[in-house]
């Protein structure tokens, strides 16, 4: 129904121009009203502003203009405008936002915008030249406020606990610290001794055992039983404790 009525509205103003025409007025008269390009961008530009409160990102951003319409006239009435983004606020490559214009209410015409929008957020960086294995402190990182585009979530935010995990990998100063750089550190060595546990139907058995690889709290690990030299893989619970995962 509601393409119907912008069809038909666009048809009488066709019209209508089309008589004007005839009578030879002209497209001032016809359309007295003057829609700058500096109007459709000021209202393309506070609804983005109007989704990012909504979304709740507090995060800094900037929006660049890519392509605003030219200016438009229209006929007499009320102007309004009616924002939609079909496709989302894209933080990579363009977001379009569709201006519905409406005149006294009644749709007149559509016109498409395209922004670009820079988001940024604070990150981690090291603070000195950083290597594997060893754990972080304090002193090791600051916070920048870097470019983070759709890609926040691999970086490591205020909020994130970074100090006492190790890196796999170099960094120098002022690269960013990345969420698939980190882990905790190994609490076992491949040759330590450990305790492992089975439990089987509410019955815990212990038995020796050695770690075949390092590994930190949680991770699973391959466990030899020095008994029956059968290798099994475990979560290792502490420094000296191994819980067999059964299949």
């Amino acid at each position: 129904m509601r393409r119907f009525c912008c069809v038909f509205v666009a048809v009488c103003f066709w019209a209508f121009a089309a008589i004007a025409g005839a009578y030879g007025l002209t497209p001032e008269d016809v359309y007295p009203q003057e829609i700058s390009s500096e109007d459709i961008q000021r209202e393309a530009i506070a609804y983005i502003d109007e989704t990012m409160a909504a979304l709740g990102d507090v995060r800094r951003y900037t929006i660049e203009t890519v392509h605003i319409p030219r200016a438009l006239r229209a006929p007499e009435g009320d102007i309004t405008f009616q924002a939609k983004t079909p496709n989302g606020l894209r933080f990579w490559g363009n977001t379009a936002v569709y201006m519905d214009i409406l005149v006294d209410g009644a749709p007149f015409r559509q016109v498409k915008c395209q922004f670009k929008m820079h988001v940024f957020d604070r990150v981690a960086v090291a603070a000195r030249p950083l290597v594997p294995g060893q754990p972080l402190q304090a002193g090791d990182f600051r916070f920048e406020e870097q470019e983070v585009g759709t890609k926040g979530a691999k970086y490591m935010g205020e909020n994130d606990v970074i100090v006492g995990k190790v890196l796999s990998r170099s960094l120098s100063i002022g690269m960013p610290i990345l969420r698939a750089m980190l882990k905790m550190p190994d609490i076992l060595q491949a040759g330590s001794p450990v305790t492992l546990i089975s439990k089987v139907n509410g019955v815990e058995v212990k038995m020796e055992g050695v770690a075949l690889e390092p590994g930190h709290e949680g991770e699973i690990i391959r466990v030899r039983n020095t008994a029956s030299r059968k290798i099994l893989r475990g979560r290792i619970l502490d420094e000296f404790t191994v819980e067999i995962v059964r299949k």
